[in-house]
């Protein structure tokens, strides 16, 4: 099949920040808009994710661990949502969720750290850089932020460095708060009184950074980490104190990513129970959005260091992939599929098929259409957006 960008879209069926919570204002429009960025830790399985319907191929590559047809939700003629993503229907058949198919970066390693370091610079393979892509996208996008306004903040383990552990904030140029843990705040509402990091701009906000006054939500939020900050979050937007971006890690509740999405033994016991925190939390957060009537202006994106192989392993798991399938929800998203799904292939327990769309054409997308900003010299070369936003 001839590799293209775009295979098919669906037809698809306010989050106002106050001036100290903007980190720019490329336009009117682009001020308002709140991005939610979800990592993945350690590299989801899409192969057992967005599941083949009709592979006989699949069953064979894994034997324990495929998915059995009858308890998939079709969401194409060709594949379906693990049952654990069942959350996510009503958001599907919307018409505000896209998929992603076979994205991915050109070259990977297939270590953990390496491969992370390019997702959280956007850097080539041969390329070693000292800023995140989203301190050099802020850099070209005018900024109206007073001196207690956040740029970014983050729930949840980020990045293992220690001298600039804020991943796709590196390079100590914009104020960031990264809190360990979203149950801390749920319960103090202030950030000194949570296990935290912050950037060197940001120390100041983070001794005064609290929230007097919650709204009451009707939505029901999960009862873990990840939903603890998507409650967070969308209480947060209901008072008008979210800043641009908000990056939430989903990991074990152990800390331990093996039991989570970086399956490489035992997947049954751990990946289902992984897509249903994304799943339910996600839906969640849709739900908490629409009730504070910001759903139009928020933006939700999926990413991790890489996928998996299409190849069950020795020990009824898999092991470090290539390209994966990601999801992107919002208001404004086009829903449907994007790229074309990835195939499987009789490879060795590590790799599998390259990517057909490059991860930073969605960070493109991100810079040029939601934030209104230009992607040149962002990254080394130009990467072309994907048709993945309405007005």
């Amino acid at each position: 099949m001839k590799r293209r960008d775009f295979l098919a879209t669906l037809p698809a069926a306010g989050l106002l920040l106050s001036p100290h919570a903007l980190a720019f204002a490329a336009t009117p429009q682009s001020a308002k808009r709140l991005l939610v960025m979800v990592y993945l830790k350690g590299g989801n399985d899409a192969y057992n994710t967005y599941v083949p319907l009709n592979d006989a191929a699949y069953k064979k590559r894994r034997p324990t661990i495929a998915i059995a047809r009858d308890q998939l939700l079709p969401f194409s003629s060709t594949h379906g949502f693990h049952p654990a993503m069942a959350p996510l229907w009503t958001s599907w058949q919307a018409g505000d969720m896209a998929l992603v198919q076979g994205i991915g970066q050109q070259e990977i390693t297939n270590q953990h750290y390496r491969d992370l370091e390019m997702q959280f610079t956007g850097s080539a393979p041969d390329k070693y850089l000292t800023e995140g892509w989203v301190t050099r996208a802020f850099a070209g996008i005018p900024s109206t932020t007073p001196a207690d306004g956040l740029d970014a903040l983050a729930f949840g383990d980020l990045d293992i460095r220690e001298a600039d552990p804020m991943g796709p904030f590196r390079g100590d140029k914009l104020k960031v708060i990264n809190m360990q843990h979203p149950s801390e705040w749920l319960t103090r509402r202030t950030v000194a009184g949570t296990q935290h990091l912050e950037t060197t701009r940001a120390r100041d906000i983070a001794n005064r950074f609290a929230q007097p006054e919650v709204r009451e939500l009707k939505t029901v939020f999960p009862a873990n980490e990840f939903g603890d900050a998507l409650r967070a979050t969308v209480q947060l937007a209901a008072a008008g104190l979210t800043p641009p971006v908000v990056h939430i890690t989903l990991n074990a509740a152990n800390g331990d990513h093996h039991d989570a999405f970086d399956t490489h033994w035992n997947q049954l016991k751990f990946h289902g129970n992984a897509l249903a925190r994304l799943a339910g939390g996600l839906a969640a957060l849709r739900d908490g959005m629409i009730e504070i009537g910001q759903w139009q202006n928020t933006l939700v994106a999926t990413y991790d260091e890489f996928g998996r192989s299409p190849v069950e392993n020795e020990n009824a798991g898999t092991h470090h992939g290539w390209a994966s399938t990601h999801l992107v929800m919002g208001g404004r998203v086009r829903g449907g599929l994007l790229g074309e799904p990835m195939p499987g292939a009789e490879v060795f327990y590590i790799s599998g098929p390259p990517p057909v769309i490059d991860y930073r054409s969605l960070y493109t997308t991100i810079i040029e259409q939601w934030w209104g900003g230009n992607a040149r010299g962002v990254f080394e070369r130009r990467f072309a957006p994907l048709n993945l936003l309405r007005a």
